[in-house]
């Protein structure tokens, strides 16, 4: 049953922070973001002002944290089903749900797997977060 009183809410913040660090990370130099500007074609110099884009992925963190804490509070399992139940997730929803696309814009399967191994590994943190947090 659906009680937002079980909802840890700092818990969903600090997920949707690390979610947007981990975000930041990925398209950093350090990981991806050489890689994804050549799969892309943009250039450093072409990227828009991050405010906004910045605004909309703090936004959607907060939605997805949110919205993960709500489906994992429904269910009663234990921390390593958890993270399978989000890697499942993430792969049969977050992952699948984007490959059609990528397949009808003709991008690369390369990106593809830029984005999809992001999604996989923020939902795998954001639960490990919400459920350490309780």
């Amino acid at each position: 049953m659906l009680n937002f009183d079980d909802l840890n809410f700092l818990a969903i913040i600090l997920a949707a922070v690390a979610k947007m660090f981990i975000g930041g990370m990925w398209f950093s130099k350090i990981l991806f973001g050489q890689m994804w500007l050549e799969e892309t074609g943009l250039k450093m110099d072409e990227l828009t002002d991050p405010k906004k884009p910045i605004i909309i992925s703090m936004i959607a963190g907060l939605l997805f944290t949110f919205t993960v804490a709500v489906i994992f509070s429904m269910v009663s399992i234990d921390m390593v089903s958890s993270l399978a139940l989000a890697v499942i997730m993430a792969i049969g929803i977050s992952a699948a749900q984007s490959l059609p696309s990528f397949a009808f814009e003709g991008r690369s399967l390369k990106l593809y797997l830029i984005y999809a191994t992001q999604y996989v590994t923020e939902f795998v943190v954001v639960v490990l977060i919400l459920k350490l947090m309780g």
